[in-house]
């Protein structure tokens, strides 16, 4: 009897460990996991003399456009135009502070620090320079309606699911995703779907509807 109760347990605990060895096998694979780039926030200000962008995002650290995603960070990018140039130009956002740097090429400041992603409508953004403080309200992008970074790749998911299924090989997807706002006159994602030989299949979408409305093939 014994013997017979054991063996029946034995054979329930085979199925329950097949039962569930299987429904890992068939467990949705989830594309929003190999996204290494997400510019999730711009905030904006701008006068007639002085432009100041935030900007929030995640990025994978070293930053490579190889097909593979590596270890996310969170980080906060200013950038600055002033209408003259200063030896020293500071910066002060929300907790953080520090000294920018002069980029010559863009003709602009540049700082960038860790930090999530700001979560208000607006953010006050103190520069210094020549001698003097100001403070700047720079208002997000990001109005009621615009969809995120996540509803953005679904979209191209939807828009080509070929070429996802192209990537995808024994429930692994072979390449990483980049998606990331723009703002221009209206809010926009590029979704950049880069694979393994470091070809990078480029799409333009709506940032409220989702439509695609250009898609571009690069070599990265």
């Amino acid at each position: 009897m014994r013997k017979k109760f054991f063996a029946m347990l034995v054979f329930c605990m085979c199925i329950c460990t097949a039962m569930c060895a299987l429904s890992g096998c068939f467990k949705k694979l989830n594309y929003l996991d190999y996204i290494s780039e997400k510019r999730s926030n711009i905030f904006l200000y701008e006068d007639d003399s002085v432009s100041v962008k935030v900007v929030c995002s995640q990025k994978e650290q070293p930053y490579c456009a190889d097909g593979i995603k590596g270890e996310m960070c969170d980080v906060a990018e200013v950038y600055v135009t002033l209408p003259k140039t200063y030896d020293d130009v500071e910066v002060s956002v929300e907790n953080f502070n520090g000294e920018m740097n002069w980029q010559a090429v863009d003709k602009q400041y540049y700082l960038s620090f860790s930090a999530k992603e700001f979560t208000v409508d607006s953010l006050d953004v103190t520069l210094t320079f020549g001698g003097e403080s100001k403070t700047y309200s720079a208002l997000s992008v990001k109005q009621e309606g615009v969809m995120d970074c996540e509803q953005a790749v679904k979209c191209v998911i939807e828009h080509d699911k070929q070429l996802f299924d192209s990537l995808t090989q024994n429930r692994l997807f072979n390449g990483e995703i980049y998606v990331r706002l723009l703002y221009d006159e209206g809010c926009y994602y590029y979704v950049g779907v880069c694979d393994k030989n470091k070809h990078i299949t480029a799409y333009l979408t709506d940032g409220e509807h989702g439509k695609v409305i250009a898609t571009k093939e690069l070599q990265g």
